[in-house]
């Protein structure tokens, strides 16, 4: 098995004035630490052992039975299942936060910064699921600025030009577990990595899950790799054609086991992309039944809503009744904002869905008042448990 990164040594100059190094440390951040080299992997030859391609050919079934299940009965619900992708994939990283918190941070309702967080990983989400061009260097960038724009202006869009590690101390990369490529190789790795994404010889579950541990080798940003790479997962399967009415919460699955999920990471570089494929492979079909369940019972809160409400055909109260499923926590601003409408139509449709139990309020305020449906929060919340 020949390995796709190897290390050259290279010797750690820290940064005065950011970093306290202390008296006893200092002739020690002069040693030689060792920094990665990634192999150029744009036309690796993929063969696959027999445990992958059987686990593969039950992926890509049902992956393809649920988008087939999905057009077949109309359904189209991506915001619930783009939900509890951005959060599971914020999880994986330690940020954590309610739903209900979430979906206010949207309306900007939130100061919680971990809300605002998984928030930001939900607009990439969306804007990478709806971006037009080819997957390129210039796509991923957005994806980045939209996920760190709030949290991390500075670096957000924007390829890191110094020496960055995973693990261990905050002050050095001698003890690092992996120093990825020097800032002057990124260039180079990144296009060698979008040389691959391009490549339509593979089928692409494969194409997803060998991109996303070639793009975390890499790192090629000061924060939010992760997130960013379990992006570009979603914008290969969605920009190939391969699923073309679900978006199927990989993160959901990966975060049950995240040991299993980096191990898969750190064996890649040695060679063995198999582990990572069967990680999100294994990943994706342990979600299959949620997802179903989820549009089940999702489909049933919405029938029921129609059953109680009696109005016209054409009425704007429909237009709301979809957006509250996608978007469950709303304010009169948001609906004015979204369906352009004025602030009175707003209120009038409102009190409708209260009268009917179908929203509640999440505040007493005579201004700025929040509301709410319990139903889809709860469906959200029981698909990330």
């Amino acid at each position: 098995m020949k390995k796709f990164v190897t290390y050259e040594e290279r010797e750690w100059i820290p940064q005065e004035g950011i970093y306290y190094v202390a008296r006893s440390k200092r002739t020690y951040t002069k040693e030689k630490y060792l920094s990665a080299v990634i192999s150029d992997l744009s036309d690796v030859t993929i063969h696959l052992d027999t445990e992958t391609q059987r686990l593969l050919q039950d992926t890509i079934e049902e992956l393809s039975k649920l988008d087939g299940f999905l057009k077949d009965k109309g359904l189209f619900f991506p915001m619930l299942l783009l939900r509890t992708e951005a959060l599971s994939s914020s999880q994986i990283e330690h940020y954590n936060s309610s739903n209900r918190n979430i979906a206010l941070a949207q309306l900007h309702h939130h100061k919680n910064k971990q809300a605002n967080i998984i928030s930001a990983n939900l607009n990439a989400l969306i804007q990478s699921l709806y971006q037009t061009e080819t997957i390129s260097l210039e796509s991923i960038l957005k994806v980045h600025h939209s996920l760190l724009f709030d949290s991390n202006p500075e670096e957000a869009g924007k390829i890191r030009d110094v020496p960055n590690w995973i693990g261990q101390s905050q002050v050095s990369p001698q003890e690092a577990d992996y120093v990825p490529p020097y800032p002057t190789y990124l260039e180079l790795n990144l296009k060698q990595l979008f040389q691959f994404v391009q490549r339509t010889d593979l089928h692409p579950l494969v194409v997803a899950s060998f991109a996303h541990a070639y793009f975390e080798s890499i790192h090629p940003f000061s924060d939010g790799n992760g997130r960013t790479g379990r992006v570009l997962i979603q914008m290969i399967l969605h920009h190939s054609g391969f699923l073309d009415y679900v978006t199927i919460p990989i993160s959901v699955g990966l975060v049950k086991n995240p040991n299993n999920y980096v191990n898969a990471l750190n064996v890649f570089r040695e060679g063995n992309y198999n582990e990572i494929i069967i990680q999100i492979c294994q990943a994706a079909l342990n979600v299959v039944p949620k997802v179903y369940h989820a549009l089940n019972e999702i489909q049933n809160i919405k029938v029921s809503w129609i059953q109680k409400i009696n109005t016209r055909s054409d009425s704007f109260i429909w237009k709301i009744i979809d957006e509250i499923i996608a978007q469950p926590v709303i304010d009169i601003s948001y609906l004015v904002q979204k369906f352009n409408m004025n602030d009175q139509a707003a209120r009038n449709n409102v009190d409708i869905l209260l009268n009917q139990n179908i929203l509640s309020k999440m505040n007493d305020s005579k201004r700025n008042v929040v509301y709410f449906s319990k139903e889809i929060l709860d469906v959200i919340d029981s698909f990330v448990i």
